[in-house]
């Protein structure tokens, strides 16, 4: 939450300085229609394979330009902005079309995230981004603040005394986009109101004097994202709600502070009260751990038995783990964990970006992947193999071990039982299917199984290509798809295994082609169901399922 702090801070500063400035000049619709102009522009930077920042940016700072080059002040300023905005909507419809089609299946949260904002999700280079932007922001303003001001108040005789009205009316325009573009980042395209108008316009409802007014909207936009972040993590709603609810009741009470003073006062007692809550209580006589998904949770709480709390984020059998999208709730638990286990290898990178962008001191993490020595782009399915579930036991009865020395020896005796007891139905499948089995040709529909055929001595045949396509949802290439169905056309395998949570009209139609050549078709799935299952409960079934079709 350090990071969400120094980042939403720095940003925040900047906001309250420019949007002064915005609400003093009447370019408010220049601030929304930037703001629109965020998301298209982000997501035409993905699609020409540039960072989501540098497209955000680029495009604001653009069309901020052309708004200065199409029109000055009054109602030519805002036919200019209408026109471009219009346009620019236009390109994002034709972008948002492009990218769905193209690429959706890579980052099925990024739409949101640019829209409503993402600050307890912000990865180290977006928090140095943000502070280091927002800074440069603040600095350049106060530079230029004093003819700035001149130019805002009385643009006419500004002239006449030698202030350059177009150069550096284009510089504010550059720095509204860069405020707009970094702000991004804390609520979201939609809501960029909260930060660059609404202080301001509470900062001029209790002060006429501009240099008091311009530090108090500083000091309110700053405050508005500091307490919303910390409800936002003690409560489980975005942090943009928060910041925007702030920031529109502190407007309410700016409104009416001189007959009813004492409502602010109130309202910061209120607030004080909140943020000394301390954290949820947890059980001190536990080692607190946390999974990012349950089948790996299953493993941990097996493991640490009593002396381990074990809670698993995601739980729903219908949630995707590639495109979940975090919440603060998340982020709390990852906050108040000793212990976090995450699968890696691309699978759950919203987990790795909430624990990178919230350090904790004293947390230990694991990651499967580094584990066992895999990286990104490989096949993440890790908790399909035996040999790799053998290693986080392990490695997780190991972890305890250091985090809670007093019960070592606990730790140690429940990890031998569950592999020797737990898990000896499920390892003895595998031996049977590898005994009786090993070599024969199977088929698949997704890189899901492709650790379960290693484990069982299986021959999958299915092309990789195909595998991979179905998986990541992309269509698999037309040579692949034929070599598929030769494969069931002419028999080569003896089973067919498909992932029953992924039924795609491509997966049904190979599907229904085996099931007309009387292959048997086996049904596993990518996460665990039921989803109040252990781990070998729900492998051992499809295991055994599995070792049926084969001809038991």
């Amino acid at each position: 939450m350090r990071s969400a702090f120094v980042a939403g801070g720095c940003i925040a500063l900047a906001a309250g300085l420019v949007g002064y400035f915005v609400v003093l000049r009447n370019q408010v619709f220049t601030t929304d229609a930037l703001g629109h102009v965020a998301f298209t522009g982000s997501l035409g930077g993905l699609l020409v394979g540039l960072n989501l920042l540098v497209g955000v940016f680029s495009s604001c700072i653009a069309v901020a330009l052309a708004i200065g080059t199409l029109g000055g002040r009054g109602r030519g300023r805002d036919v200019a902005i209408g026109t471009v905005f219009a346009w620019v909507l236009g390109v994002g419809v034709l972008f948002l079309s492009l990218y769905t089609a193209s690429r959706s299946a890579a980052s099925g949260t990024v739409g949101v995230t640019v829209l409503f904002g993402s600050i307890l999700g912000l990865q180290s280079a977006q928090v140095i981004i943000g502070s280091v932007t927002g800074i440069a922001t603040c600095v350049a303003l106060l530079v230029v603040a004093r003819p700035l001001l001149f130019l805002s108040i009385d643009p006419d005789v500004a002239v006449t005394r030698g202030v350059h009205a177009r150069g550096l009316t284009a510089l504010f325009l550059v720095l509204v986009a860069v405020t707009v573009a970094e702000s991004v980042q804390a609520v979201g395209a939609l809501l960029i109101f909260a930060l660059m108008v609404t202080p301001a316009a509470i900062a001029q409802n209790i002060s006429a004097r501009p240099w008091v007014a311009m530090t108090l909207s500083a000091l309110i936009a700053v405050a508005v994202v500091w307490v919303g972040i910390v409800l936002s993590f003690y409560i489980s709603y975005p942090a943009s709600f928060f910041i925007t609810a702030l920031a529109f009741a502190a407007y309410l009470v700016s409104r009416f502070w001189r007959r009813i003073p004492v409502l602010l006062p109130a309202a910061l007692a209120l607030t004080g009260c909140g943020l000394s809550s301390a954290p949820t209580p947890v059980d001190s006589g536990k080692v607190q751990v946390v999974a990012a998904e349950n089948f790996w949770g299953s493993v941990a709480a097996q493991v640490g038995g009593e002396h381990a709390r074990v809670t698993s984020i995601i739980v729903n059998p219908d949630t995707d783990p590639h495109d979940y999208d975090a919440t603060p709730s998340d982020a709390r638990l990852l906050a108040q964990a000793r212990y976090v286990i995450v699968n890696g290898v691309g699978y759950d990178a919203w987990a790795s970006k909430l624990i990178a962008a919230n350090p904790v001191t004293g947390r230990s993490v694991l990651t499967v992947g580094e584990l066992v020595g895999k990286k990104d782009g490989d096949n993440p399915h890790l908790w399909y193999s035996a040999s790799y579930v053998d290693q986080v036991v392990d490695r997780i009865a190991s972890d305890l071990r250091q985090l809670d020395p007093a019960d070592a020896s606990y730790f140690k005796q429940q990890a031998a039982q569950y592999k020797s007891v737990g898990l000896k139905d499920y390892n003895d499948t595998i031996g049977v299917i590898r005994q009786k089995y090993a070599g024969t040709k199977v088929g698949a529909t997704e890189s899901i199984f492709a650790y379960d055929a290693e484990s069982t001595g299986l021959d999958l045949i299915t092309p990789p290509g195909y595998l991979n396509a179905i998986s990541e949802g992309t269509d698999p290439s037309a040579a692949d798809k034929a070599q598929v169905e030769n494969q069931i056309a002419t028999r080569q395998i003896k089973v067919f295994i498909f992932n029953s949570q992924n039924s795609t009209p491509e997966v049904q139609s190979v599907v229904d082609k085996a099931t007309a050549k009387s292959i048997p078709v086996v049904k596993i799935t990518e996460t665990m169901v039921p989803a109040n299952a252990t781990f070998q409960a729900w492998q051992t079934a499809q295991l055994k399922d599995l070792l049926r079709a084969l001809g038991g």
